[in-house]
């Protein structure tokens, strides 16, 4: 079986973070790894706080899984700020410099609550020259890049970039895919429906997808697929994972 790793916090509620992560892998038949950030106090519709793990433990449970797996495909999710981030990334980088890493920046939760109130922007430009894909939403590329075009942060940076459209207004849900060749656009029907965690499902189906030798429009675009499943299937906030 495929391996990956997720680096993100705790969800009590596990419909986003790091149990999230692992059963949507669990669903892709891969293989899920986890090394956690914090541990959240929080339900499906209620973010009260984070209690962060100090970096040296989250380094630590880094070293003993890479002891023990070969680990070619990294998502990081919630982490409590961009220095332990690019520390994380350097240190998985001297673990394996061919690795893949997915950093979905989770700006906001859901419920209200903010991380990251300061932006370091040299840093910000460390850490996406040195990872596979950000996957922002339209808010939270605005709080990174500002009023920059998606294109040329792509080019800049290095980095691949979606752009996720879900937070954008209209009957369609667009996904943009930024590459240094090419555009891609994934259109899906907006559901009525609301699901916590789907930019955890998302960009952790991503991951999969690559991780089973899918090229990354095929792999964004059968991700997408897979989140509409999600959200229509049920009525609560919390999907299935099928």
């Amino acid at each position: 079986m495929k391996k990956a790793l997720s680096i993100a916090a705790f969800d009590s509620s596990s419909g986003a973070g790091i149990t999230s992560d692992i059963k949507t892998m669990a669903a892709h038949s891969v293989y899920g790894l986890g090394v956690c950030t914090g541990v959240t106090v929080q339900n499906d519709v209620k973010f009260e706080y984070v209690s962060w793990i100090e970096k040296s433990i989250i380094l630590q449970q880094i070293d003993v899984l890479f002891e023990r797996f070969e680990i070619e495909d990294v998502k990081i999710g919630l982490v409590e700020d961009l220095e332990t981030i690019g520390d994380i990334i350097f240190h998985l980088k001297q673990k394996n410099n061919q690795i893949r890493i997915i950093w979905d920046p989770i700006l906001k939760a859901s419920a209200g609550f903010e991380f990251h109130s300061e932006l370091d922007i040299n840093l910000l430009e460390k850490i996406c020259k040195n990872i596979y894909l950000i996957t922002p939403n339209t808010n939270e590329f605005e709080r990174l890049f500002g009023n920059k075009n998606p294109q040329n942060v792509v080019r800049k940076y290095g980095c691949n970039l979606l752009l996720k459209g879900g937070h954008a207004e209209g009957d369609s849900v667009i996904d943009t895919l930024f590459t240094n060749h090419k555009i891609h656009h994934t259109k899906q029907s907006r559901s009525k429906r609301d699901k916590h965690g789907t930019g955890c499902v998302l960009s952790t189906t991503i991951l999969t997808k690559l991780t089973q030798g899918k090229s990354l429009p095929d792999a964004c675009r059968e991700a997408q697929d897979y989140i509409v499943r999600f959200i229509n299937s049920n009525d609560s906030h919390l999907g299935y994972h099928t």
